[in-house]
């Protein structure tokens, strides 16, 4: 378990995409947020979600632009961290 760490794993299966998202504490101080990143991530798969800072869930009904979404995540991401 990293506290400075941002975690986002996409499952898909049964015709849809779930997100899940885990923020370590030290990201979150520099304003990293789990549900907000999830949401934004399932938005661009057909679906949404959210979640508190730490943790989260999404889904989406677009499996196949998963991996996009995945893609996304890190410039989404950036626009969260504080510098």
């Amino acid at each position: 378990n990293r506290p400075d760490r941002v975690a986002l794993v996409a499952v898909v299966g049964d015709g849809k995409v779930s997100f899940v998202c885990k923020v370590g504490a030290d990201a979150q101080k520099a304003g990293a947020h789990a549900g907000n990143l999830v949401r934004e991530v399932a938005k661009l798969a057909g679906g949404g979600g959210g979640g508190r800072p730490d943790f989260a869930t999404a889904g989406g009904k677009n499996p196949q632009a998963a991996d996009q979404a995945l893609q996304k995540a890190a410039e989404l991401l950036k626009g969260q961290i504080r510098a």
